[in-house]
């Protein structure tokens, strides 16, 4: 709605996104687990208002793009309702860097849970395998069995490697700027 409606709107979510994005992720990540509670909803409510921001950010930016183009003018000038605009055919037009960076943001997610879990803040049930509670318990045997550490911290980087190199390869397919 900030991109496509601009004035007011788009003054006052910029200005809550702002504040958002002052805060470090993991940060308000930690704050919204602790206050929610140890459950899966929690972790994933945590890890998407830490991230919530950047994607306000970047889809508000998409949509101002789309604002001056040719099919945006030419459908306000024939009078078609600006909620059709923005929702039908500037939101559609808009998505793809959403997407990419959705991707992206899967890295961050899968080290944030990590760390939750890790700092105690994830799953409650024990029973549950997490890589940060995997990585808490191997810290008491570091000297004797460092595998049991180097396996999940591996796992942990290689998903988050993985997870970016998909988010790179949908950049270059969907970004019609890139030259192959």
């Amino acid at each position: 709605l900030a991109g496509g409606l601009g004035g007011w709107v788009d003054t006052l979510a910029m200005r809550v996104t702002d504040v958002m994005l002052s805060i470090p992720a993991l940060l308000l990540a930690v704050s919204v687990a602790a206050v929610m509670g140890r459950s899966p909803v929690a972790v994933m409510i945590a890890i998407a208002a830490a991230q919530v921001p950047v994607f306000a950010r970047l889809l508000r930016g998409s949509m101002l793009a789309q604002r001056g183009l040719d099919y945006v003018v030419a459908a306000r000038s024939v009078g078609v309702p600006t909620s059709r605009i923005v929702f039908g055919q500037m939101l559609p037009n808009s998505v793809g860097p959403v997407i990419v960076q959705a991707t992206l943001v899967l890295a961050t997610a899968t080290i944030e849970v990590a760390a939750l879990s890790f700092l105690g803040l994830g799953q409650a049930d024990p029973t549950v395998a997490e890589w940060g509670r995997m990585l808490v318990k191997a810290q008491a045997r570091l000297e004797s069995a460092p595998h049991l550490a180097l396996l999940p911290g591996a796992c942990i980087a290689v998903t988050a490697l993985g997870f970016t190199l998909v988010g790179e390869a949908l950049r270059e397919v969907l970004d019609p700027k890139t030259t192959r």
